[in-house]
């Protein structure tokens, strides 16, 4: 039986944040930080009286064998 140890994928991008409106789904769309979708949350929060938002962060992991 092999041995597999799960580890950060550091040979492609790194974390994409992304934010979504709960109650409409509107959405910030993706971002390699998290300032743009935070200042798209504040934004659109003030525009629209909105409070629930879910924050998306996508990362990438790699599976590789130990033996």
């Amino acid at each position: 039986m092999s041995v597999w140890l799960l580890t950060r994928d550091r040979t492609g991008s790194e974390a994409i944040f992304e934010v979504e409106c709960t109650s409409c789904l509107a959405g910030s769309g993706p971002a390699d930080d998290d300032d743009g979708p935070a200042v798209w949350a504040l934004r659109h929060a003030r525009q629209t009286h909105h409070t629930g938002y879910r924050r998306i962060v996508t990362d990438f992991q790699r599976e590789l064998a130990a033996d």
